[in-house]
């Protein structure tokens, strides 16, 4: 009998060659430099062969990330915010606003108009 290959599952996550030079790309940036600039500095300094949009993918995904809090990176403080607002009882009630009163609209009498004309 022949065994059949099965796929691999869990492999290692993906990680970006430039994750360790985040820092350098920050501080290029930070002196106004081009992302084609810091593309040739990357291959120069770094000895990183990329193309000019890769560290400008990899730093915007970067700070979006950072920007969002994630599971992984939240330390686990549990009693920091309620789940949900508690309200009061002595609270009062919004009330909604009166709406503009309505225009006066008079419909036309057709028995005195003269329809003999209209076609």
């Amino acid at each position: 009998m022949s065994e059949t290959a099965q796929p691999k599952r869990g492999g290692k996550a993906f990680h970006s060659i430039l994750e360790p030079h985040f820092d350098f790309i920050h501080q290029q940036r930070q002196r106004r430099k081009t992302w084609q600039e810091i593309a040739g500095l990357l291959l120069t300094e770094k000895g990183i062969n990329v193309t000019l949009y890769a560290p400008y993918r990899f730093y915007r995904r970067k700070l979006k990330r950072a920007a969002k809090p994630n599971w992984e990176n939240v330390g686990n403080d549990f009693q920091s915010q309620p789940a949900r607002h508690i309200a009061t009882a002595n609270r009062p009630q919004s009330r909604l606003s009166p709406l503009p009163p309505k225009p006066v609209f008079n419909q036309p009498n057709i028995s005195t108009k003269d329809t003999e004309n209209f076609t």
